[in-house]
């Protein structure tokens, strides 16, 4: 089960059964619509090579942010690595060893087309031509510093002294092998975009199909492939038992003697961070829309500016914890004191319900009065819930795909703030130290609420439990936020009950 899938369930559960208890007595599919002015196929005109070889003729092709490796066979991109963000044990971020990025191949051909490096490279472009059928072809790729963008550049040119068509060019754009085993890299979502409405992939069934557009995505939880042209042009994916490909097709054109054919794109291969990736794609659906995901963008940015001050992502997720936890004081004290009340009134509501039980209508509206009577908001409990929802959810899609708390440690056994804090495993089984916190704490918090109903009592012992089960495997960085959450609800409910009577 997917995180996002959990998170939702637990806090749907958890919102149902206390909205539940408050007010009543005891006793998106993937979207399939073709994007407009597209045309969607089965089966591309060019077929898709099921493997590309690679050669021992291989280019470097760096800058500050990442290491590349390009194979002359193809011209494609076949390893990318990211200098930073990584792991204990980790030279580099590899993005893909062997991989296909930029391999192209012929219409009507099965080999790759075999390059040279053209005189005009430099230290910032590298230009690379081959041929076939009397056509020449220039494959240009230009870094920037300091970018993880590069401008690139196919033409198609005639050398012939008379008109031909050149053939179709399939260029792949990236493949990546589904592994269950790799949970960052199983949520996947597959985008082509246009003027109209994004284009959503479905990949996790099997599927062959193409269709037009000028952008296209692929996203993982810290990965990012982002294509972008100026001109309309076909994109294929396909979708197999163990592997997802994509590509785009050149159509066949015709060419006059020494006329040429440019098709050029931007191309980002990194981080799928907003907060990273937004200075160089400028299409604000590639990151997604929506109140939960800008909340999310509005915390990591308040967590980020901590971080300037406190060098430590942990310390950085405590500070903001407790910002949050001040700011939302007032209401939770209202809350909890107005529960407080409910309590003491039990006694005269369980006597309206034994004298009502055959009316439940006008027992309803005597509850109502009894607690307007008393200033006393009945469904007052479930307002810290309400607004704890929006702000983990935040939280949870802010930390899920940032980047930088991958590789960052926080202090005794959390090494990894992108990881679950995993100390042994015991047959497999991974033996996580703050989901048990999380648990312990969860419990004593719900045992010092006051409970209205005796079915809320139990409530208060099962869903420790079912946080505990649900959030095992989340990442440390969230389960700190929550451990410091309960730990500071604990305190503040000691101070509510015990020094403020």
């Amino acid at each position: 089960m997917k995180e996002e899938t959990r998170i939702m369930i637990a806090f749907g559960l958890a919102l149902a059964v206390i909205i539940l208890f408050s007010i009543l007595p005891s006793g998106k599919k993937p979207d399939t619509k073709t994007a407009p002015h597209s045309e969607k196929t089965i089966a591309p005109e060019v077929e898709i090579c099921s493997e590309f070889e690679i050669s021992d003729r291989i280019m470097t092709f760096e800058n500050e942010l990442y290491d590349a490796s390009v194979d002359l066979l193809g011209g494609k991109i076949v390893k990318f690595a990211l200098k930073n963000y990584t792991r204990p044990g980790e030279e580099r971020f590899l993005f893909f060893q062997n991989g296909n990025t930029l391999a192209d191949i012929v219409e009507g051909e099965t080999e790759q087309v075999n390059y040279a490096v053209c005189s005009d490279s430099t230290l910032d472009v590298l230009v690379l031509k081959g041929r076939y059928n009397g056509i020449e072809i220039l494959k240009q790729l230009k870094k920037y510093p300091s970018r993880y963008s590069m401008d690139v550049s196919i033409v198609r040119t005639n050398i012939q002294d008379k008109s031909i068509i050149a053939p179709s060019l399939n260029v792949s754009l990236g493949s990546v092998k589904l592994d269950k085993s790799r949970p960052e890299e199983s949520s996947i979502e597959f985008l082509v975009l246009n003027s109209g409405k994004p284009y959503k992939f479905n990949v996790a069934r099997q599927m062959k199909e193409r269709i037009s557009g000028n952008a296209c995505v692929f996203k993982t939880r810290y990965h990012l492939y982002y294509f972008k042209s100026t001109q309309p042009v076909e994109f294929y994916v396909e979708s197999k038992a163990s592997e997802v490909r994509w590509g785009i097709i050149l159509s066949k054109v015709e060419l006059d003697p020494e006329s040429s054919s440019e098709f050029p794109f931007l191309l980002y291969i990194g981080p799928s961070d907003y907060f990273i990736a937004k200075s160089e794609i400028d299409d604000m659906r590639v990151f997604g829309t929506g109140f939960f995901v800008s909340m999310g963008r509005l915390i990591f940015y308040v967590l980020n500016s901590i971080h300037k001050v406190i060098p430590n992502w942990g310390f950085a997720i405590v500070v903001l914890t407790i910002l949050i936890k001040v700011i939302f004081f007032p209401l939770t004290r209202t809350s909890l004191r107005s529960m407080k009340q409910i309590q003491k009134l039990r006694p005269y509501l369980q006597d309206l319900q034994k004298k009502y039980k055959d009316n439940p209508q006008l027992m309803q509206k005597e509850m109502m009065n009894l607690y307007k009577a008393y200033k006393i908001n009945p469904l007052s409990g479930c307002l810290p819930m309400l607004i704890q929802i929006p702000i983990f959810v935040g939280f949870f899609l802010a930390l899920r795909s940032s980047i930088y708390l991958r590789g960052s440690g926080f202090i005794f056994w959390i090494k990894d703030l992108s990881l679950p804090d995993t100390i042994a495993k015991i047959a497999g089984f991974p033996i996580n130290i703050l989901p048990f916190i999380m648990l312990v704490s969860s419990f004593l918090q719900m045992r010092i609420t006051p409970a209205v109903e005796q079915s809320q009592k139990m409530m208060n012992i099962i869903f420790p439990f079912m946080l505990f089960f649900l959030f095992y495997n989340f990442s440390s960085g969230l389960l700190l936020y929550w451990v410091t959450m309960n730990v500071l609800s604990l305190l503040e409910n000691y101070y509510i009950y015990k020094l403020s009577k």
